[in-house]
C-alpha cells in the first residue's frame, strides 16, 4: 500500500489518471483504523459486494489499468514488494492514456 500510495501522489496532478481504490472487507469499520495503523492517506471506497457480486473477484489485491472508454486493458492479480510493481504500473498507464494525452506533452 505504501507504493500504491507513492504512485498516487506521482499522478495527482494529471486529470486523464485516476485511482480507486475498492475494500471488500464484509466489515468496513475496519478500513479506517488499517489506514491509521499503517500511515496511509489514500481513500479507500467499502465495495463489498460490488467486488464480490458484480467484478466477481477472487483473489486481491488486484491492479485493473481502464482506458477512457471503459475497457478493461490490464488486469494484475497479486503485488510486487519491489520496485518492479511501481514501474511496471507506471508503463502501463503511460501505454493505455488517451492519445489526446499522449500528444499534449503532459509529464508524469
Amino acid at each position: 500500500m505504501p507504493r500504491l500510495e507513492k504512485l498516487i501522489e506521482q499522478y495527482k496532478n494529471r486529470s486523464d489518471v485516476q485511482f480507486l481504490t475498492l475494500n471488500m472487507d464484509e466489515n468496513p469499520g475496519l478500513i479506517e483504523p488499517f489506514l491509521k495503523e499503517h500511515k496511509l492517506s489514500i481513500t479507500v471506497i467499502p465495495a463489498y459486494t460490488y467486488v464480490r457480486d458484480t467484478l466477481k473477484v477472487s483473489g486481491i489485491p488486484q491492479n485493473w489499468i481502464v482506458d477512457s472508454s471503459g475497457v478493461v486493458r490490464l488486469k494484475g492479480i497479486g503485488y510486487d514488494s519491489t520496485e518492479k510493481w511501481e514501474t511496471g504500473m507506471n508503463e502501463a498507464i503511460e501505454k493505455y492514456k488517451p492519445e489526446t494525452a499522449k500528444g499534449s506533452g503532459a509529464s508524469k
